[in-house]
């Protein structure tokens, strides 16, 4: 396969898959603000300052989702070369090894690439050809192929 490069927008409603892994620490926020918020009216206004650890602790919640509420969309850069899974969002650039995927799935709206360390990738649907799905889902099939040979041998 040849190298590829794609140049795609992502819009909120396909960002929004972006809380998943954040949904424990956005509950635990949420009731922890409740909590602050009827200690400071009951008891004292120094409770407020219970505000500030979330914030701390989950900057990058509170970036996604003011990225989220402010940005429409989100410009995503992908190159694929031999071994190399490159993804550039604005200011940000990832260098994924292609052997760490996981899997290609399709999804309702376009193929979401998981990879080894925690990383998702979504892709909208039309974006890559056949050939370039193909190249991608060959990885996770080989490191498949690869741990049944391993479990076979004696």
């Amino acid at each position: 396969m040849v190298p590829f490069h794609v140049a795609y927008t992502l819009g909120r409603r396909q960002r929004v898959g972006e809380l998943l892994p954040w949904l424990p620490a956005l509950a635990g926020s949420l009731g922890f603000g409740i909590g602050g918020t009827y200690l400071s009216a009951s008891v004292t206004p120094w409770f407020l300052l219970l505000f500030l650890p979330p914030v701390l602790f989950y900057r990058g919640l509170f970036r996604l989702l003011f990225d989220l509420a402010v940005r429409p969309t989100k410009p995503v850069e992908l190159t694929v070369d031999e071994f190399t899974l490159w993804v550039r969002t604005g200011d940000e650039r990832r260098t994924l090894p292609l052997a760490g995927i996981i899997q290609v799935f399709r999804t309702d709206d376009g193929w979401t690439v998981l990879h080894r360390d925690n990383s998702t990738l979504l892709v909208p649907a039309g974006v890559l050809t056949d050939a370039q799905l193909d190249y991608l889902k060959a990885f996770p099939r080989r490191a498949l192929a690869e741990r049944r040979a391993v479990e076979r041998a004696p």
